[in-house]
């Protein structure tokens, strides 16, 4: 246990348990089937707070923990203000159920969600879920009769307590369910032992009168079909261009479309640069003009080389690159092919009676894509 200037933490651990707590939540989690269980209290403005606080706060969360976590069920607890938003039901005189050898009982039909539910609640366990000495609810699906033969529902349930002296709720939620012909009914054979729930102090039953409650959240399923389709290309392509008027071309210049693999491509380059290489060097790309078409899985590897040729000389300047392209990429090529004082010296033979030419050799590899299936 340790003091902080703004609250006051007690920390426990066990072989099975760590639970941390503080002046305004407690949060605790179970081994082996994850539950979270968060108590408010009040905050305190003095800083100095009495260890009294503290154990009963514990041992009020470690009571509920142990009375709901079971090793097979994964649920989240938690207390809130706010009222359950499908079902209520009020209990007078609950003792009466046990003396007047009432097992099970079974509220009437009530709609949440779009279907129609019942709720069951054990007062004494459901003995053959081994819930002995516990609550046990329940919530059954209603109304099947004009569902499909083979319908199911998908549901996360959530069943409530009230706390009459705090005026909040226990709430304890399961995670997803499958309600469906063979099993149309789901709950919790140990919802909470009979020491916590007739524990005065802990205020679920007052004056032998409790309210219990229930919501519902349906799944909704909708099946959708992809297909991945992947294809082995052997589509190559090899063209010059021979471009003039060198000194006199803007600050872009950008060839014919053409195509390769079924994809239209075009040269783009820019003669004095671009961005971070503009006044430096001679930039060059390929760019995939349906690229900004492609979905966000569409996508086309190409292997490739941008030559620029000697013409004086018969050799050139190549990179060559291999490159994805896809939806939000759609060029690759070079900023800083070759720097334009090496591209203007005469004795290069790349610029000759101010033209180039550029060779473009391209591979278009593989070209998946998903497709959605109708």
């Amino acid at each position: 246990m340790y003091h902080s200037d703004r609250s006051l933490y007690v920390m426990y651990r066990s072989d099975t348990f760590l639970y941390e707590v503080s002046v305004e939540y407690i949060t605790l989690r179970c081994i082996g089937t994850y539950v979270m269980y968060r108590d408010r209290v009040s905050k305190q403005k003095s800083t100095s707070i009495g260890n009294q606080l503290a154990t009963r706060i514990l041992h009020n969360a470690i009571t509920n923990m142990r009375s709901i976590a079971t090793e097979d069920e994964e649920v989240t607890v938690e207390v809130r203000d706010a009222s359950p938003g499908h079902y209520l039901l009020k209990i007078e005189s609950f003792s009466l159920l046990s003396e007047s050898g009432i097992d099970k009982f079974e509220s009437n039909e009530f709609e949440a969600a779009g279907r129609k539910w019942k709720m069951i609640i054990y007062p004494d366990g459901n003995t053959h879920e081994n819930g002995s000495g516990h609550i046990s609810v329940y919530l059954a699906i209603s109304g099947t009769t004009s569902l499909p033969a083979n319908w199911e529902v998908n549901a996360i349930c959530t069943f409530f307590l009230f706390n009459q002296l705090r005026d909040n709720y226990l709430s304890v939620r399961g995670k997803m369910r499958h309600f469906q012909p063979i099993k149309s009914i789901w709950g919790l054979p140990k919802f909470l032992s009979h020491n916590t729930f007739k524990e005065a102090s802990n205020g679920y039953l007052v004056d032998d009168k409790c309210v219990f409650g229930a919501e519902i959240f349906i799944v909704q399923r909708q099946a959708i079909g992809e297909c991945l389709s992947m294809v082995k290309s052997t589509d190559s392509f090899k063209r010059e261009w021979k471009i003039c008027n060198f000194s006199k071309l803007g600050e872009n210049w950008v060839s014919e479309e053409f195509t390769v693999g079924g994809y239209k491509w075009k040269l783009s380059l820019y003669p004095k640069g671009n961005a971070n290489n503009k006044g430096c060097d001679i930039s060059i790309f390929l760019k995939s003009v349906d690229a900004k078409d492609f979905d966000h899985h569409e996508k086309v590897k190409v292997n490739g080389s941008l030559n620029l040729k000697d013409q004086t000389n018969g050799g050139c300047k190549k990179l060559s690159c291999k490159a994805h392209i896809y939806f939000f990429q759609f060029s690759w090529g070079f900023p800083g092919f070759m720097p334009l004082t090496q591209l203007r010296d005469q004795k290069k033979g790349y610029l000759v009676n101010d033209c180039i030419v550029v060779e473009v050799e391209l591979k278009v590899e593989f070209k998946h894509s998903v497709k959605s299936l109708s």
